[in-house]
Protein backbone atom coordinates (compact mmCIF):
# COMPACT_ATOMS: atom_id res chain seq x y z
CA UNK A 1 0.00 0.00 0.00
CA UNK A 2 1.43 3.65 -0.93
CA UNK A 3 1.84 5.96 1.70
CA UNK A 4 1.35 9.90 0.47
CA UNK A 5 3.68 12.40 1.31
CA UNK A 6 3.08 14.88 4.00
CA UNK A 7 1.76 18.20 3.13
CA UNK A 8 3.90 20.64 2.62
CA UNK A 9 3.12 24.53 3.85
CA UNK A 10 5.43 26.97 2.10
CA UNK A 11 5.42 30.87 3.15
CA UNK A 12 6.36 32.91 0.31
CA UNK A 13 7.99 35.95 0.17
CA UNK A 14 7.23 39.65 -1.52
CA UNK A 15 5.95 38.58 -5.41
CA UNK A 16 5.11 42.11 -6.20
CA UNK A 17 3.51 41.03 -9.75
CA UNK A 18 6.66 38.56 -10.64
CA UNK A 19 4.85 35.73 -11.47
CA UNK A 20 6.96 34.35 -13.75
CA UNK A 21 9.49 34.08 -11.20
CA UNK A 22 6.39 32.60 -8.12
CA UNK A 23 5.66 29.95 -11.22
CA UNK A 24 9.60 29.06 -11.02
CA UNK A 25 9.63 28.87 -7.54
CA UNK A 26 6.19 26.81 -7.43
CA UNK A 27 7.78 24.27 -10.18
CA UNK A 28 11.36 24.03 -7.86
CA UNK A 29 9.73 23.32 -4.35
CA UNK A 30 7.49 20.66 -6.45
CA UNK A 31 4.64 22.40 -5.31
CA UNK A 32 1.30 20.14 -4.92
CA UNK A 33 -1.89 22.19 -5.67
CA UNK A 34 -4.58 19.79 -4.15
CA UNK A 35 -2.22 19.06 -1.04
CA UNK A 36 0.04 21.74 -0.33
CA UNK A 37 -0.47 25.12 0.90
CA UNK A 38 0.97 28.40 0.05
CA UNK A 39 1.14 31.01 2.54
CA UNK A 40 2.05 35.03 1.48
CA UNK A 41 3.90 37.72 3.69
CA UNK A 42 1.88 40.58 1.45
CA UNK A 43 3.05 42.83 -1.34
CA UNK A 44 1.37 40.50 -3.95
CA UNK A 45 1.03 43.38 -6.38
CA UNK A 46 3.09 46.60 -7.96
CA UNK A 47 6.75 47.56 -9.29
CA UNK A 48 7.12 44.14 -11.05
CA UNK A 49 5.69 43.48 -14.65
CA UNK A 50 2.76 40.86 -14.05
CA UNK A 51 0.78 41.94 -10.79
CA UNK A 52 -3.24 41.21 -12.41
CA UNK A 53 -2.17 37.80 -13.16
CA UNK A 54 -0.54 37.00 -9.48
CA UNK A 55 -3.95 38.41 -8.40
CA UNK A 56 -5.75 36.07 -10.45
CA UNK A 57 -3.75 32.89 -9.50
CA UNK A 58 -3.85 33.11 -5.85
CA UNK A 59 -7.26 34.12 -5.66
CA UNK A 60 -8.08 31.02 -7.45
CA UNK A 61 -6.23 29.13 -4.65
CA UNK A 62 -9.14 29.87 -2.31
CA UNK A 63 -8.66 27.93 1.06
CA UNK A 64 -5.17 26.52 -0.49
CA UNK A 65 -3.67 29.78 0.02
CA UNK A 66 -3.13 32.05 3.06
CA UNK A 67 -2.52 36.10 2.11
CA UNK A 68 -2.11 39.05 4.50
CA UNK A 69 -2.07 42.54 3.36
CA UNK A 70 1.05 44.68 2.64
CA UNK A 71 1.58 48.05 1.91
CA UNK A 72 1.29 47.60 -2.05
CA UNK A 73 -1.60 45.84 -1.57
CA UNK A 74 -3.59 48.67 0.15
CA UNK A 75 -2.06 51.21 -2.21
CA UNK A 76 -3.83 49.39 -4.51
CA UNK A 77 -6.80 49.51 -3.02
CA UNK A 78 -6.49 53.15 -2.10
CA UNK A 79 -6.42 53.83 -5.57
CA UNK A 80 -9.34 51.78 -6.35
CA UNK A 81 -11.66 52.77 -3.46
CA UNK A 82 -10.15 56.38 -2.41
CA UNK A 83 -9.49 57.83 -5.62
CA UNK A 84 -5.49 57.94 -4.68
CA UNK A 85 -3.42 58.74 -8.07
CA UNK A 86 -1.14 56.10 -9.58
CA UNK A 87 2.82 57.11 -8.51
CA UNK A 88 5.41 56.81 -11.00
CA UNK A 89 7.16 53.70 -9.52
CA UNK A 90 3.57 51.75 -9.96
CA UNK A 91 3.06 48.47 -12.44
CA UNK A 92 -0.66 48.47 -11.71
CA UNK A 93 -2.12 49.60 -15.28
CA UNK A 94 -2.77 46.73 -16.44
CA UNK A 95 -4.56 45.68 -13.07
CA UNK A 96 -6.58 49.10 -13.18
CA UNK A 97 -7.80 48.24 -16.25
CA UNK A 98 -8.76 44.48 -16.05
CA UNK A 99 -12.52 43.56 -16.31
CA UNK A 100 -12.14 41.27 -12.94
CA UNK A 101 -10.37 44.53 -11.25
CA UNK A 102 -13.01 45.19 -8.86
CA UNK A 103 -13.43 41.93 -8.12
CA UNK A 104 -10.06 41.15 -7.52
CA UNK A 105 -9.92 44.75 -5.05
CA UNK A 106 -12.99 43.41 -2.80
CA UNK A 107 -11.53 39.97 -2.16
CA UNK A 108 -8.33 41.87 -1.44
CA UNK A 109 -9.71 44.04 0.89
CA UNK A 110 -11.29 40.86 2.60
CA UNK A 111 -7.56 39.73 3.78
CA UNK A 112 -5.79 39.81 7.23
CA UNK A 113 -3.29 41.73 8.31
CA UNK A 114 -2.26 38.93 10.49
CA UNK A 115 -2.29 34.94 10.68
CA UNK A 116 -1.72 32.69 13.58
CA UNK A 117 -1.20 29.21 12.79
CA UNK A 118 1.38 25.82 11.70
CA UNK A 119 3.24 27.12 15.35
CA UNK A 120 4.34 30.74 13.51
CA UNK A 121 2.64 34.22 13.01
CA UNK A 122 2.61 35.75 9.76
CA UNK A 123 2.16 39.61 9.46
CA UNK A 124 3.62 41.81 5.89
CA UNK A 125 6.38 44.31 8.13
CA UNK A 126 6.24 42.36 11.69
CA UNK A 127 4.76 42.73 15.03
CA UNK A 128 6.23 45.73 17.65
CA UNK A 129 7.65 44.58 20.73
CA UNK A 130 5.39 46.73 22.75
CA UNK A 131 2.42 44.21 21.91
CA UNK A 132 1.56 40.80 23.08
CA UNK A 133 0.17 38.02 20.23
CA UNK A 134 -3.51 38.85 22.10
CA UNK A 135 -3.01 43.01 21.80
CA UNK A 136 -1.68 42.01 18.17
CA UNK A 137 -4.19 40.17 16.99
CA UNK A 138 -7.58 42.03 18.45
CA UNK A 139 -6.20 45.46 16.50
CA UNK A 140 -5.35 43.32 13.38
CA UNK A 141 -9.01 42.58 13.65
CA UNK A 142 -9.81 46.15 14.53
CA UNK A 143 -8.60 47.32 11.23
CA UNK A 144 -10.08 43.95 9.22
CA UNK A 145 -13.26 45.05 10.36
CA UNK A 146 -13.24 48.62 8.96
CA UNK A 147 -11.54 47.10 5.39
CA UNK A 148 -14.59 44.27 5.23
CA UNK A 149 -17.57 46.53 6.34
CA UNK A 150 -19.27 49.66 4.68
CA UNK A 151 -16.91 52.91 5.41
CA UNK A 152 -13.76 51.06 4.10
CA UNK A 153 -13.64 53.45 0.76
CA UNK A 154 -13.90 56.73 3.81
CA UNK A 155 -10.81 54.80 5.25
CA UNK A 156 -8.91 54.47 2.25
CA UNK A 157 -9.56 57.87 1.33
CA UNK A 158 -7.42 58.97 4.60
CA UNK A 159 -5.17 56.30 4.85
CA UNK A 160 -1.66 57.45 4.43
CA UNK A 161 0.38 59.41 6.82
CA UNK A 162 2.84 58.83 9.56
CA UNK A 163 1.19 60.42 12.41
CA UNK A 164 0.66 58.97 14.93
CA UNK A 165 4.09 57.30 14.82
CA UNK A 166 3.78 55.54 18.20
CA UNK A 167 0.63 53.70 19.63
CA UNK A 168 -1.50 54.76 22.25
CA UNK A 169 -4.55 53.11 23.62
CA UNK A 170 -5.59 57.01 23.67
CA UNK A 171 -5.69 56.56 19.77
CA UNK A 172 -9.53 57.04 18.27
CA UNK A 173 -10.54 56.67 15.11
CA UNK A 174 -8.44 57.27 11.78
CA UNK A 175 -5.31 58.11 13.51
CA UNK A 176 -5.57 54.73 15.72
CA UNK A 177 -6.33 52.59 12.59
CA UNK A 178 -3.33 53.89 10.83
CA UNK A 179 -1.08 53.52 13.20
CA UNK A 180 -2.45 50.08 13.45
CA UNK A 181 -2.37 49.60 9.87
CA UNK A 182 1.89 51.31 9.75
CA UNK A 183 3.14 48.70 12.28
CA UNK A 184 1.50 46.19 10.28
CA UNK A 185 2.80 47.13 6.69
CA UNK A 186 5.13 49.84 7.15
CA UNK A 187 7.22 48.91 9.94
CA UNK A 188 11.42 48.99 9.96
CA UNK A 189 13.09 50.55 12.68
CA UNK A 190 11.73 51.53 16.11
CA UNK A 191 13.14 53.00 19.41
CA UNK A 192 12.15 51.17 22.56
CA UNK A 193 9.02 52.94 23.24
CA UNK A 194 7.86 51.53 19.96
CA UNK A 195 8.35 54.79 18.27
CA UNK A 196 8.02 54.11 14.47
CA UNK A 197 10.67 55.54 11.95
CA UNK A 198 10.15 55.76 8.00
CA UNK A 199 12.69 57.42 6.34
CA UNK A 200 15.46 54.82 6.80
CA UNK A 201 14.92 51.59 4.42
CA UNK A 202 18.58 49.81 4.25
CA UNK A 203 20.58 47.28 6.09
CA UNK A 204 20.71 47.25 10.22
CA UNK A 205 23.73 49.19 9.94
CA UNK A 206 22.20 52.30 8.84
CA UNK A 207 20.17 52.04 11.38
CA UNK A 208 19.19 55.98 12.78
CA UNK A 209 20.47 56.71 16.19
CA UNK A 210 18.07 55.68 19.22
CA UNK A 211 16.29 53.10 16.84
CA UNK A 212 17.22 49.59 15.83
CA UNK A 213 15.04 46.72 13.59
CA UNK A 214 11.94 46.11 15.25
CA UNK A 215 13.00 42.33 16.27
CA UNK A 216 15.89 43.03 17.81
CA UNK A 217 13.96 44.12 21.22
CA UNK A 218 12.90 41.51 23.15
CA UNK A 219 9.28 40.57 22.12
CA UNK A 220 6.00 39.79 24.04
CA UNK A 221 5.22 36.93 21.36
CA UNK A 222 7.45 33.27 22.08
CA UNK A 223 6.12 32.17 18.59
CA UNK A 224 8.57 32.92 15.45
CA UNK A 225 7.29 36.26 13.30
CA UNK A 226 7.82 35.62 9.81
CA UNK A 227 7.46 38.44 7.55
CA UNK A 228 8.54 40.31 4.47
CA UNK A 229 8.83 44.05 3.26
CA UNK A 230 11.97 44.55 4.16
CA UNK A 231 14.38 43.63 0.98
CA UNK A 232 17.55 45.06 1.84
CA UNK A 233 18.18 42.56 4.64
CA UNK A 234 18.01 40.12 1.57
CA UNK A 235 16.21 36.98 4.48
CA UNK A 236 16.91 36.87 7.98
CA UNK A 237 16.54 33.94 10.26
CA UNK A 238 16.47 34.28 13.54
CA UNK A 239 15.04 32.53 16.75
CA UNK A 240 12.11 34.82 16.72
CA UNK A 241 12.01 36.18 13.68
CA UNK A 242 12.10 35.08 10.23
CA UNK A 243 12.11 37.65 6.98
CA UNK A 244 11.42 35.86 3.32
CA UNK A 245 11.74 39.02 1.36
CA UNK A 246 14.74 38.70 -0.80
CA UNK A 247 14.12 41.38 -3.29
CA UNK A 248 12.96 39.65 -6.23
CA UNK A 249 11.46 42.84 -7.47
CA UNK A 250 14.84 43.82 -7.16
CA UNK A 251 16.66 41.36 -9.27
CA UNK A 252 17.70 39.18 -6.83
CA UNK A 253 15.91 35.87 -5.20
CA UNK A 254 12.43 34.77 -4.35
CA UNK A 255 12.01 32.35 -1.56
CA UNK A 256 10.06 30.34 0.27
CA UNK A 257 10.20 29.05 3.56
CA UNK A 258 8.72 25.83 4.04
CA UNK A 259 7.16 25.26 7.76
CA UNK A 260 7.44 21.84 8.35
CA UNK A 261 11.03 21.58 8.37
CA UNK A 262 12.46 25.40 8.26
CA UNK A 263 14.05 24.82 4.96
CA UNK A 264 14.49 27.66 2.66
CA UNK A 265 14.33 27.55 -1.05
CA UNK A 266 14.64 29.94 -3.86
CA UNK A 267 15.31 30.94 -7.43
CA UNK A 268 16.60 33.59 -8.81
CA UNK A 269 15.10 37.12 -9.93
CA UNK A 270 16.68 38.12 -13.12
Amino acid sequence: MSVSSPVSTYVIGDVQGCFAQLEALLHKVRYRRKRDRLWFVGDLINRGPDSLATLRFVRKLGERAVTVLGNHDLHFLAIVFGKHPTRSSDTLDELLGAPDCLKLAHWLRGLPLLHKGRGVVMTHAGIPHIWSLKQARRRAREVEAVLGGDRYRKFFRVMYGNEPAVWSKSLEGIARQRVIVNYFTRMRFVNAAGELEFLHKGPLENAPRGFRPWFEFPPHIRRPIVFGHWASLEGVHRKRAIGVDTGCVWGRSLTALRLEDGKLLCVGCD
